[in-house]
């Protein structure tokens, strides 16, 4: 029986197309699919960048009515009395700790039993839209003076806080010494105020 390589008839033809395809396949790997996926890759890229560029057209459109908005922020801050006037927080500190004397000066009814023993600028480095001024406040008082005094603060104008109040209350042992040493109730608190937003804060458009 005689052995032969050559397909049984009628099969030639399919054999022969499925040849041409595996050729085809092979050369498309070899010398065409590289660039086929670079060119898919740079298509992609093309594409996120218009995207990007559809993205930035559309926020510069908008920019015309944020300037706008940014305006109004900016005279409404101007004309607001509840903010701090002082410009940075070392002058803003140093203007808390005047008001305050101001208010113990024209509410105690006995100055010599009212006073403001230690003020102290404190950073409380928080994350907060405008920039906090606070100072801690150490004042010596008769209770219904302070109470006055703390009533005043917080109704004053620019906007005051007061926060951490400790009270504590003095031994009454020798009646000179209480009337050289201020009155009967050590106060302890943190007084605070806002400052404006600066140009920088505000985001400025360059």
């Amino acid at each position: 029986m005689a052995l032969t390589l050559l397909p049984a008839k009628g099969k030639g033809q399919v054999m022969a197309v499925g040849l041409a395809l595996v050729a085809l396949g092979l050369a498309y790997f070899v010398g065409l699919h590289w660039f086929v996926k670079g060119h898919l890759a740079v298509a992609s890229a093309f594409d996120e960048l218009r995207d990007s560029e559809l993205r930035f057209r559309q926020e510069v459109k908008k920019r015309p009515e944020l300037e706008k908005r940014l305006s109004e922020v900016r005279a409404f801050e101007a004309n607001n009395v509840y903010f701090l006037p002082e410009a940075t927080f070392d002058l803003a500190a140093a203007g808390l700790s005047t008001r305050l004397k101001e208010i113990v000066a024209s509410r105690a009814g006995n100055a010599q039993r009212c006073l403001v023993l230690s003020t102290q600028p404190q950073h409380l480095g928080g994350k907060e839209p405008y920039e906090r001024v606070s100072v801690q406040v150490r004042l010596r008082c008769d209770l219904v003076d302070l109470i006055k005094i703390i009533y005043e603060v917080e109704n004053a104008t620019p906007l005051l806080f007061v926060d951490e109040l400790n009270l504590y209350q003095q031994p009454i042992l020798d009646a000179s010494i209480v009337m050289t040493n201020g009155g009967n109730m050590d106060a302890r608190f943190d007084l605070s105020g806002y400052l404006r937003l600066g140009e920088k804060a505000a985001g400025t458009p360059p």
